[in-house]
């Protein structure tokens, strides 16, 4: 049986993150953050699997917090495992440690992942281990002691160079755009990691340096390198600077002529990307644009294409589904647009709830027809192919197609299918073909192999424009969602019989769970009628007087 997972910090980059990989697989998952009405201690309550997904400097608290409560598994996210391990040990529950050794920009599909088992690890372990690794996760396996010690170097040391490389830029003074100009692209990269680095959250990093108490010893051994290639060079010691640098040339072995090989690639890229007219640069959401859910080049970027027709609106892309809604709610931009259904796979259940929980209408809807293209670089052959990869819906879409063409490659679900083809593009991948939209291959690097693969004709997503604020239009299709104080025997079917007595026809009926005390589900109801017809009206306002909560989602 599928277990219900609930994550604490669901709310969280990384979090979130793994809160859609299981969506997206039909896990439910239960989330609690700073801001959720569900409560960490209702969440370890209700789950199978509980994972823990905060700060490192919090984890321990939050354990502790939530470990009475927990009937079946806890897990944690964190970078470092002996303290986590140790804490969540103390319960009666299963124990699994977990380290992503990725960031939450990147898909979960083909990265790594590290598992600390325990003596407390059982059925919910060797679960999450099987869906992990069938889902082209790539495990290994430690001790947390053993963990901590690799990531002082794997983590630790690395990102302190990263980090002090930083610092002495700031003490030299240099603007950073002056002095580009004067590098060449492989100290370019340099800069650009550690910039990439610097602009994500300190905290992280810091409780990686600080928390690990095996830190000081590997960083003592940095110190050392440094101090002796100083004295080296104010001795202008050409000698000994040779047998410095030839020493670690050895150490590196073979991987130097690798590194230099792929390294050399990026280089040819970024150069690429100078040459190119720039993009231009994402600019803060606001009124002049519409929230739409990215990257570029996907059948939502077709939607709102299409919607945009005639109107002054430039697009924002949103990393995720509840940035549309945010964006929207809040007034930030004017409008968004988000995908609500599709034909073969039903309704996009992120979207209900935003519609429900943000002050939100829905103000139109585009359907947009899915036709798939299989792409691959332009110099790549249809013998070359080994692998396929694409959003898991699309891979389920085209199944029939490759299990004729392409049954010996490999299928690798990622979460969208712009990054699919990112990552053919930047590894220069002729073994990798994508299944995307034919305006992903909107790229001179390359090339369609083949067109309209979809096994069902006929597919297609219904997409709404949502806008701030109740619904002012009225229009022949209505949506509407509402829930009821308790759960009652004979409650959504006296609901029922004011549509019959109303005669009004319903065309979609749908519920989720609430995720809160309130009740057990919020109903999503479509029907056929005009929010300014005095039946609808009167109807509407019976309606509101049986259910604790009733909201008008659109009238289009």
């Amino acid at each position: 049986m599928t277990p219900t997972i609930g994550i604490i910090g669901g709310k969280g980059r990384m979090g979130k993150l793994f809160a859609n990989f299981f969506k997206e697989r039909g896990v439910k998952v239960l989330i609690s953050d700073r801001k959720t009405k569900l409560k960490n201690r209702d969440l370890a309550e209700k789950s199978d699997i509980t994972i823990v997904s905060v700060p490192i400097d919090k984890t321990e608290r939050v354990i502790q917090e939530v470990l009475p409560y927990i009937k079946g598994a806890i897990m944690d996210l964190t970078s470092l495992k002996v303290a986590a391990v140790k804490a969540m040990l103390k319960g009666k529950c299963e124990v699994l440690g977990i380290h992503p050794m990725f960031g939450d920009t990147n898909p979960i599909p083909g990265q790594t992942i590290i598992l600390c088992p325990t003596k407390k690890s059982g059925t919910m372990s060797k679960w999450m281990e099987t869906f992990l690794t069938e889902n082209k996760v790539k495990i290994h396996k430690m001790t947390p002691k053993q963990h901590d010690k690799i990531m002082t170097t794997a983590q630790g040391l690395i990102h302190f160079a990263d980090i002090t490389f930083a610092d002495a830029l700031r003490r030299n003074n240099i603007p950073i755009k002056q002095l580009l100009e004067y590098t060449g692209k492989a100290s370019e990269l340099k800069v650009q990691l550690a910039a990439r680095l610097i602009a994500q959250d300190p905290g992280l990093y810091g409780n990686i340096q600080i928390q690990n108490p095996q830190s000081i010893k590997t960083l003592k051994l940095y110190k050392k390198s440094v101090d002796d290639l100083i004295e080296i060079v104010e001795k202008k010691d050409i000698k000994s600077f040779k047998k410095y640098f030839i020493q670690n040339k050895k150490f590196l072995g073979n991987y130097t002529k690798e590194a230099y090989k792929d390294s050399s690639y990026l280089i040819d890229k970024l150069m690429a990307l100078h040459k190119k007219t720039p993009k231009k640069y994402q600019e803060k959401p606001g009124k002049g644009h519409i929230a739409v859910l990215g990257p570029a080049n996907t059948f939502s970027d077709l939607a709102a294409t299409r919607y945009l027709q005639g109107r002054h609106l430039e697009k924002y892309y949103t990393k995720d589904i509840d940035e549309v809604f945010e964006l929207v709610s809040s007034g930030t931009v004017s409008e968004g647009i988000v995908p609500i259904e599709n034909k073969l796979h039903g309704t996009v259940r992120e979207a209900l709830d935003g519609l429900f929980s943000n002050d939100v209408h829905i103000a139109q809807t585009i359907n947009i027809e899915i036709h798939h293209c299989l792409i691959c670089l332009r110099n790549a052959k249809k013998s070359d192919i080994k692998r396929i990869r694409s959003h898991s819906q699309a891979l389920h879409q085209c199944s029939k197609y490759l299990d004729k063409y392409y049954p010996k490659a490999a299928k690798q679900a990622f979460p969208s299918t712009v990054y699919a083809i990112d990552r053919v593009l930047t590894t220069n991948d002729k073994t990798t073909a994508v299944i995307a939209p034919y305006i992903a291959a909107d790229d001179p690097n390359l090339r369609i192999i083949d067109k309209n693969i979809e096994d069902e004709e006929g597919n297609s997503t219904t997409f709404i424009v949502i806008r701030r604020g109740k619904t002012k239009n009225s229009g022949p299709k209505t949506s509407i969602a509402f829930h009821f104080s308790a759960d009652a025997p004979g409650s959504l079917f006296s609901v029922f019989q004011d549509f019959k007595n109303a005669r009004i026809n319903m065309t979609k009926i749908e519920s989720r769970p609430t995720k809160s005390h309130f009740g057990d589900y919020i109903f999503y109801l479509d029907f056929e009628g005009e929010l300014n017809d005095p039946k609808v009206k009167k109807l509407l306002k019976g309606v509101e007087k049986k259910v604790a909560k009733l909201k008008i989602l659109g009238s289009y």
